[in-house]
């Protein structure tokens, strides 16, 4: 059940005893995670479409503790534009939002984690939640590694929203001044209506400016074009799978079935079993009977020792 922000557990909380019987963990642990900074993280390289991207993950007991205040975070209610870190939001509900016979523009916010401020993220604390500075100090330790949101923690999406929540929420007003439709998923910036265009892509930018963040990734699209929104095709029939995701479906479904072993077929079921939901999701009619039918077989894999 979500709730106002004024009603979080989190929100004017003074105590660091208090906070870290929130967090399920002891004073004693959670000051001295949040004085490991980095050393309670395993940074790796992943490979993320054709690009490596550096991955900072929490190990261990700070793992524990961000997604518990993922879990906190994630209760709150939060504006009708923001898509991701909410419990019954996702890239589908995104793009859904949107019209498919209206102009749509878009834009990435660059390296958004890595260029994210500890300031933003202690001021959300200190004025949004209005916490006590101790206790404002602890969570953005918590939440950051090495003066920015870390690219890999549980908690790093809804973070990130609250610590912009300034910029994003100025956006948002600037769009509704245009009479234009305004989704966020984490950095992605989707806007739709008559009005939809370059010239309002650069005001947005200046916006983002402001706060020490960069745009790129800029899409244009007439009210024919076909649009990609965060996975999604809008096309004159609807939402549709862009061919480029039910290549990869297809490839995880072959790829399963041609597993040597019991690991390599369970990692191979965990990827299919969620590219045919997501598919079965967005279009029912096509996907639907693919899933019921495939399903069953990969929770069967992923779970053998359920189905002794």
């Amino acid at each position: 059940m979500s709730h106002p922000l004024n009603q979080s557990q989190l929100y004017k909380l003074k105590s660091r005893q208090k906070l870290a019987s929130l967090l399920r963990s002891s004073l004693n642990i959670i000051e001295q995670l949040a004085k490991n900074g980095s050393k309670e993280y395993k940074e790796f390289e992943k490979q993320v479409g054709k690009k490596d991207r550096h991955i900072e993950c929490p190990k261990g007991k700070l793992y524990a503790i961000a997604s518990r205040l993922n879990d906190l975070l994630g209760r709150i209610q939060v504006p009708e534009y923001v898509h991701s870190g909410i419990k019954g939001r996702s890239y589908v509900t995104n793009a859904k939002a949107h019209l498919t016979d209206v102009p749509l523009i878009k834009e990435d916010i660059k390296s958004f984690f890595p260029l994210s401020s500890y300031k933003f993220v202690f001021a959300c604390f200190i004025q949004a939640f209005q916490c006590s500075p101790d206790v404002a100090s602890i969570l953005t330790r918590l939440s950051t590694i090495n003066g920015h949101i870390p690219t890999g923690s549980p908690s790093s999406t809804i973070v990130s929203y609250y610590a912009y929540k300034p910029m994003f929420d100025e956006i948002y007003d600037l769009a509704l001044s245009e009479n234009l439709t305004m989704t966020l998923i984490v950095d992605d910036l989707t806007f739709s209506g008559a009005k939809a265009s370059s010239g309002f892509l650069l005001k947005v930018r200046n916006i983002v400016k402001r706060f020490g963040l960069r745009v790129h990734k800029r899409h244009v699209y007439s009210a024919r074009d076909t649009k990609i929104v965060t996975g999604v095709a809008l096309t004159k029939n609807g939402f549709k799978l862009p061919n480029k995701r039910r290549k990869k479906l297809h490839d995880s479904l072959r790829t399963f079935h041609n597993a040597k072993d019991d690991e390599s077929r369970k990692q191979a079921a965990r990827v299919a079993l969620g590219r045919t939901g997501e598919a079965a999701q967005l279009e029912p009619d096509c996907f639907g009977p693919l899933f019921d039918k495939i399903k069953p077989q990969l929770i069967k894999a992923i779970y053998p020792k359920k189905h002794v």
